[in-house]
């Protein structure tokens, strides 16, 4: 009976689905976090679900965890006491930052400190060329002082960036050994292995995180292995990165920075992994939990990547899944700020004390609140009805916090909740895709988390989408889309040479070094060479811009060619399609040589649904009073576990299950395909 786990750990709850790979079934979870000791709510969860669903810890063979102990680390700025070893002259690097301002005429404006105080940014005497010549070596015995007084002062986790050690590494390995014989518990990132790129500021920046994350991250994995490890577990535990692909906890250790988006990138995952199967391509997931709404755009099947991320003010560079995050879920917090606005968010009531309705000390009204006391949650099956919440403490909170200080009734005041937490979500969608040109009326909605179907409609008619993909158990997609994914590396070498400077032969040499690098990473992870896509491309630009374009390419097709003629036609190609122009006359520079290792592994596959006939009145379980459009509606309810492939509902109505609650208004028709997913269509019920 192999059994694949995977386990998401939001700001509210922590979600557990469980897959038994011999009868295609789902067995689901959904425990409140421990935010003072999140890896309990794991193990304590896995635990549980097993017990339950009455199936044998020996048979758990894969395991895999979404984590946001980095983001919280440096959201909170609770990191490590780090110190940074920089060549002579660079110590501000980390001050200085870029030229780039988030608000251009702000002159008040303050950048949030470096993680690394100046005192504690020291300076080595050498110097590497771009070219990866030595002009000047590294002056051991100054720079022995340097590690000896870094000792004395208690630093155990140390960053050493040093210039230009993207072209040649050998400096800051020589340092990093100085380092263990001087500290030999030292904690070291060297830029060279975490982000062999050029660049100096986001170079440093990147370690310097990866630094300040690391002994969060170290201390979590190694407290959730030895938890798996007192229920028998035998699988090893397996990290999502940000870039949607798996890592070893053994490598999430060293490489904490590629977690740092981990959570999120799960569901990014799931979203598309979903939409395929539906036959969707175009699609704009969103992930309602919580604490927050987690965006991602896929265009023709193909998630967006990032060049870097921003967390907390703190600029990193890894490769990453492009994802909006905005404070905006169920426990988000409604307030009213100095003008008499009412505001929803950022802030958010938590796992502890959680919205007021919880009945665990929470006074603030939340999202969850409002929806109680719109009637589109049922209390009596919060969770399945395995969690007791209180209406009456939700419409208290409501109205002594919004409705009597607005002059408002209790209905209108959580109707406003939700108006200006749908607005919050409906703005951060726009940002990846109408602001990056894409049409949404060409994109389906696929919405999840405990929250995303309770306001996935009005986001869709917001947005004009016309059709939205709510998944079989979509209070915890997240979790499940840890199950579809693949192990994944990225690697990047710098090269910085004109088209005309380097040769075919260079190139495809490069390539092949990466390549073995990719296959060795590959190899340690036990991944099947077999198993493994290699995907290559190259960031070329022309001379003289700032920013350049990944190419793609395969290295059969370079080794073959006597010149970079294909490669270079493709890349003016891609300039045309993404800026409206190219220019085959000027010279073309390429920057970076990137490749991406794929391990793929077994898809699961999902059970289908019996089919059933267009008349859902089987799965009827009821009727209750909704405030909906500003009126108070009798809604029919409907039971998700009862509904068969090819039922049909007209809305207005209200479909409940386990995990989450979706909400179908009038006008909208809702078909179940024969995955278990619902299909809600915009256009008007005939």
């Amino acid at each position: 009976m192999p059994l694949r786990i995977g386990v998401d750990v939001g700001g509210t709850f922590t979600d557990i689905v469980c897959f038994d790979e011999d009868r295609s079934e789902l067995k689901l979870l959904k425990v409140p976090s421990n935010p003072a000791e999140p890896h309990r709510a794991v193990v304590e969860g896995i635990a549980r679900l097993l017990e339950q669903s009455r199936l044998s810890v020996e048979g758990v063979h894969f395991l895999i965890h979404g984590t946001t102990v980095a983001t919280n680390t440096l959201l909170e700025r609770k990191g490590a006491r780090v110190a940074l070893l920089v060549t002579e002259g660079f110590r501000d690097v980390l001050y200085i930052m870029r030229q780039d301002r988030p608000r251009l005429y702000d002159y008040f404006l303050q950048r949030p400190d470096p993680l690394v105080p100046r005192d504690l940014r020291l300076e080595i005497q050498e110097r590497m060329l771009y070219t990866g010549e030595v002009c000047l070596p590294v002056q051991e015995e100054p720079a022995r002082r340097i590690i000896r007084h870094l000792g004395s002062l208690g630093i155990r986790d140390i960053a050493i960036c040093l210039l230009h050690s993207y072209a040649n590494p050998a400096h800051e390995r020589f340092l990093r050994s100085m380092v263990f014989e001087e500290i030999p518990d030292a904690r070291v990132s060297v830029s060279s292995e975490i982000l062999p790129e050029f660049k100096e500021f986001e170079r440093m920046n990147t370690t310097v995180v990866n630094a300040y994350v690391r002994p969060k991250v170290g201390e979590y994995v190694r407290s959730l292995e030895a938890g798996l490890a007192s229920l028998g577990v035998p699988s090893g535990l397996h990290i999502m990165q940000s870039n949607g692909g798996i890592m070893t906890a053994k490598t999430a250790q060293t490489h904490c920075v590629h977690t740092i988006l981990s959570g999120p990138a799960a569901g990014a995952v799931g979203g598309l992994v979903l939409g395929r199967q539906a036959g969707v391509h175009n699609i704009v997931s969103i992930d309602v939990g919580g604490t927050s709404a987690d965006v991602a755009v896929a265009y023709d099947g193909h998630l967006h990547y990032a060049e870097e991320s921003e967390i907390g003010g703190q600029v990193f560079k890894a490769p990453a899944i492009e994802i909006h995050t905005v404070g905006a879920g169920g426990g988000s917090i409604a307030w009213i700020d100095a003008g008499g606005a009412l505001q929803v968010g950022p802030q958010s009531a938590g796992a502890d004390p959680g919205p007021a309705c919880y009945g665990r000390g929470g006074t603030e009204p939340t999202v969850t609140d409002a929806n109680l006391v719109l009637g589109r949650l049922n209390p009596e099956y919060f969770l399945g009805g395995e969690m007791a919440i209180d209406p009456s403490l939700s419409r208290n909170a409501i109205r002594e916090k919004i409705a009597q200080p607005l002059g408002l009734t209790l209905e209108q005041s959580a109707e406003g909740i939700i108006r200006v937490i749908n607005a919050v979500m409906a703005k951060a969608m726009r940002r990846l895709s109408v602001e990056k040109g894409y049409d949404p009326r060409e994109f389906t909605l696929v919405s999840f988390g405990g929250a995303g179907p309770l306001h996935a409609m009005k986001l869709a008619a917001e947005l004009q989408i016309p059709r939205v993909l709510i998944p079989p158990a979509p209070g915890v997609s997240s979790a499940l889309g840890l199950l579809t994914a693949d192990f994944r590396h990225d690697y990047v070498r710098t090269v910085l040479r004109t088209s005309s400077q380097i040769t075919v032969s260079q190139l495809s040499e490069l390539c092949a070094e990466l390549q073995v690098q990719a296959l060795d990473q590959m190899r340690h992870e036990s991944v099947d060479a077999r198993n493994v896509v290699l995907l290559s491309s190259v960031d070329m630009r022309y001379q003289g811009q700032g920013f350049s374009l990944e190419t793609r390419f395969t290295l059969p097709e370079l080794e073959s060619s006597s010149s970079l003629g294909e490669l270079l036609k493709r890349f003016h190609q891609l300039h045309r399609t993404t800026y409206g122009y190219s220019d085959e006359r000027e010279m073309t520079e390429i920057v970076n040589m990137r490749m991406t290792a794929i391990g793929k592994l077994p898809m699961p596959e999902f059970q289908r649904f019996g089919e059933g006939t267009l008349d859902a009145s089987d799965a009827v379980k009821g009727s209750r009073r909704v405030y909906l459009d500003e009126e108070l509606q009798d809604l029919t309810v409907y039971e998700r576990e009862r509904l068969r492939s090819g039922n049909r509902v007209n809305g207005p109505a209200i479909v409940e299950q386990v995990d989450s609650t979706t909400v179908i208004y009038p006008g909208q028709r809702l078909v179940m395909d024969e995955f278990g997913n619902l299909l809600i269509t915009q256009e008007n019920v005939v």
